[in-house]
């Protein structure tokens, strides 16, 4: 594909530059409406709340966790592979996967260790019921980076993973159903924890610079058709590697 085919625009704001200059390479093929897009969404994304999934293996369920962390402002979503793979269903998450880091772990230990080492505090969603101690979610506090972790649509979380949890939460009942669908909890606990986040200092949580221009790198390019093709041909030309 020749990059001459496409048709660059003209009038675009400034974008900072990452590792990787490929934004500013695929800068002329960029609107300045998807530009100033792309970087409002930056400004609001965050690394402070995280998602863990624990062996999640509906791929509905899983597709439409994905789609909640993306639109919640949720970068980074960590999987856990002890038994199923993870599997979203593209016509579900509709396109939302292409703007989430994915961190994916085959054994509990070490999805556990990752999250340790970034500064975490994990908190697992679990009932009451289960006789272990578990804060209704309007509790919960966002003061730390939090990782929430989020169990098997039947078993829930696996047990040595719910033992290395810093603490457990639920979203309290008023019914006859004991529990949400996996999907609607994450939701509903990310809608909570965000607004949370919402009222502490933007410095708290929001991504540096230098991470919001690598990530603008990733996205210029996942923004124009056949955008990593494109991106090869202007490097090429460029004598680039």
């Amino acid at each position: 594909m020749a990059v001459n085919q496409i048709s660059p625009h003209e009038d675009r704001d400034e974008i900072p530059t990452g590792r990787k200059r490929d934004a500013e390479l695929m800068r002329p093929f960029l609107t300045r409406e998807r530009i100033k897009t792309l970087k409002q969404a930056l400004a609001l994304r965050t690394r402070h709340i995280t998602v863990v999934l624990d062996d999640i293996y509906h791929p509905h369920n899983i597709s439409a966790v994905v789609r909640s962390c993306e639109a919640f402002g949720i970068q980074d979503l960590h999987v856990l592979q002890v038994e199923n793979p993870f599997r979203p269903n593209k016509g579900v998450t509709k396109g939302s996967q292409q703007w989430i880091t994915f961190h994916r772990h085959t054994s509990i230990e070490s999805c556990v260790q990752a999250l340790g080492d970034r500064g975490y505090i994990l908190l697992g969603a679990d009932p009451p019921s289960k006789g272990y101690p578990s804060l209704p979610i309007d509790q919960l506090e966002v003061d730390r980076p939090v990782a929430l972790v989020f169990g098997r649509e039947k078993e829930g979380l696996h047990q040595e993973l719910r033992d290395m949890c810093d603490g457990l939460f639920h979203i309290p009942m008023r019914g006859l159903t004991e529990s949400f669908n996996i999907s609607v909890t994450v939701a509903i606990t990310l809608y909570v924890l965000r607004t949370k986040l919402d009222q502490l200092p933007r410095n708290i949580w929001e991504l540096s610079h230098e991470e919001q221009a690598d990530l603008l790198d990733d996205w210029s390019v996942k923004s124009v058709r056949k955008g990593p093709e494109v991106l090869r041909e202007i490097k090429a030309r460029s004598g680039m590697s």
